[in-house]
């Protein structure tokens, strides 16, 4: 079973970014969305990744939710 590119986050669609805000109960701002990327940039990089699926970015937002707005 191959995975689904509904089940990787699309960094440049706001519509997504602002589903993981809504998670977290952040504001679905221009700043807290720049955030978001830049929490998917390091994700990226400390997992040696070149997609993220919402599961595990989710989780990383969770712990990271006090530099969101």
């Amino acid at each position: 079973m191959s995975i689904s590119d509904h089940d990787y986050v699309n960094f440049s669609e706001d519509y997504e970014l602002n589903h993981h805000l809504r998670k977290v109960d952040k504001r679905q701002t221009e700043s807290n969305r720049e955030t978001l990327k830049v929490m998917g940039k390091e994700l990226k990089a400390s997992t040696g990744k070149a997609r993220l699926q919402h599961g595990e970015f989710h989780t990383y937002v969770s712990k990271q939710k006090a530099r969101l707005e």
